[in-house]
């Protein structure tokens, strides 16, 4: 009897030697072995109480291929990345689907169309690739495409950044650096934000489980995709600043940069009537009168199912303006 059982017992004990070494044969690449990522409040989950506040990790990075996840728990802001003193930046708004970055000699300043807008529950991954000078989005799970700024124009260490763009009320993130497993896969040739180790390309064992990439079937029909014949021509798109109801802007016009206080230009097309109430606005308040923002009409970028936009400028923010003068036919 006790024979029996010592060979029961023996049997388990080599079950589990095995199951241990069979595991240790395939580690993954979905979980980090560290864990001393987080935002500067020590947490992974962040709240950003007011508009144009913003954070990064305390750790940045300077060379390697790194994959992260943000969620966007409440508000509305961006993700993307920053330089250790947060004046340049590569970023993907939230509820107008742009993508924000440094001024370069190939695109200026500011802002385009980029991918989809999201909101809150929606995950943000983010594959910042050093050694190819990249950055790609994702929007739960699919990629958004590369971002048509690049790393080195923010330069390095570069770290993981969240803003609030709300005018009221809180902003909330949580992050996942590779401290418990990723929601999505892994790009191949990424690891987790946390790790510590320098190799940018994982063993081959390492890769995700193709079962995880998500099924094609599941894209978006293209059929339901809008006709691009369906855009209104610009052509007939009357602009909001015009008051005669013509269909392009005509007369004397401005084209007014604004440089906030973050390293941020807002430039704006204006008429010499919007301008001219933009610095009567300006000069009042300089002198301590009236309100403390200033409401201009997008106009063209007036996107979504709205009868109109407004940016609102807030005065202490302003670092200064620009104005150039144009005038059209």
């Amino acid at each position: 009897m006790k024979n029996i059982i010592f060979k029961k017992l023996g049997i388990i004990v080599l079950a589990l030697l095995i199951g241990v070494s069979v595991f240790s044969l395939f580690p993954t690449v979905t979980k980090a072995e560290t864990t001393n990522v987080t935002w500067t409040n020590g947490s992974l989950t962040k709240t950003i109480p007011e508009w144009n506040q913003n954070d990064i990790t305390m750790i940045g990075k300077n060379s390697g291929k790194w994959y992260w996840e943000v969620t966007l728990d409440k508000g509305s802001g961006y993700i993307g990345v920053a330089s250790a003193d947060k004046t340049k930046r590569i970023i993907y708004g939230s509820h107008l689907g742009v993508n924000i970055g440094p001024t370069s000699p190939a695109f200026g300043t500011g802002i385009y169309d980029y991918g989809k807008s999201f909101m809150a529950n929606d995950v943000i991954s983010v594959a910042l690739d050093l050694e190819n000078n990249t950055i790609t989005f994702y929007n739960n799970g699919v990629s958004q495409g590369a971002s048509k700024y690049t790393p080195s124009l923010v330069g390095t260490p570069i770290h993981p950044f969240i803003s609030n763009d709300l005018l009221q009320g809180p902003t909330i993130y949580t992050a996942n650096f590779g401290a418990s497993q990723f929601k999505y896969p892994v790009p191949e040739g990424f690891l987790p934000y946390q790790e510590s180790g320098t190799s940018t390309t994982p063993d081959p064992s390492t890769k995700p489980d193709p079962s995880t990439t998500p099924d094609p079937s599941t894209k978006p029909d293209p059929s339901t995709t809008p006709d691009p014949s369906t855009k209104p021509d610009p052509s007939t798109t009357p602009d909001p600043s015009d008051t005669d109801g013509a269909t392009q802007p005509t007369g004397d016009r401005a084209i007014l940069t604004v440089t906030m206080d973050n390293g941020f230009d807002k430039e704006f097309d204006l008429s010499k009537k919007e301008l001219n109430a933009f610095i009567a606005w300006y000069d009042a308040k300089d002198a301590g009168r009236g309100a403390s923002f200033f409401a201009i009409d997008k106009h063209n970028n007036n996107k979504g199912p709205f009868s109109n936009r407004k940016d609102y400028v807030i005065f202490n923010k302003i670092l200064t303006f620009e104005v150039s003068e144009y005038s059209t036919k």
